[in-house]
């Protein structure tokens, strides 16, 4: 019944896009988190004051502006991009989650209604590939993410300490796709 997990993850992305509308966008690390908060990436890191990062690639720390040259800003701009789009592809994959349980249940009750039970799963099943190549571009943008959090970190030396997106993070959810992905293509056989 791996279909039913996929199910109630799209359900889940649902759930947490709806959320991340209202009051904002957060990726969660080991040793801090991410926010995306009325148009300010938030760096929240264990035993550090909070860093903000504009879209215009201004840097804060505890309030405090942070000095920066036009090239050190075109990279924090570079950085506040990623944190957008793994926001916007969020919410991407929560609509293609809630077009999956619409789908979903729709398939259910025609399916019933028909007595044609063998055609649910495959409904599904082809909704749920549209979830997961969505929820694909979310691991591709913590990877850009992180690129651009590295290359921040090597030009200003104040932000080092939030660079906290590692290689793990990325792999985790590479890895948790593929599983995804294998899942998806037991159900096809």
């Amino acid at each position: 019944m791996k279909l039913r997990y996929l199910v109630c993850t799209a359900l889940l992305c649902t759930l947490l896009a709806a959320c991340g509308r209202n009051s904002g966008t957060t990726i969660a690390g080991d040793n801090g988190s991410i926010q995306l908060r009325d148009g300010v990436a938030v760096i929240h890191v264990t035993s550090q004051p909070d860093a903000r990062v504009s879209g215009d690639g201004d840097l804060s720390i505890d309030g405090k502006p942070v000095a920066l040259t036009s090239d050190q800003r075109d990279l924090l701009k570079q950085y506040y991009v990623g944190v957008y789009k793994i926001r916007s592809e969020g919410i991407a994959t929560g609509k293609a989650g809630a077009a999956l349980a619409g789908q979903a249940v729709g398939s259910v009750m025609s399916g019933l209604a028909h007595g044609d039970t063998d055609k649910i799963g495959k409904d599904i099943q082809a909704q749920a590939g549209k979830v997961t190549a969505q929820a694909a571009a979310i691991c591709d943008g913590l990877e850009q993410l992180r690129a651009a959090q590295d290359a921040v970190a090597t030009q200003v030396a104040a932000f080092r300490p939030y660079a906290t997106l590692d290689k793990d993070k990325v792999a985790k959810c590479k890895q948790g796709m593929d599983e995804a992905n294998r899942s998806l293509a037991g159900h096809r056989t």
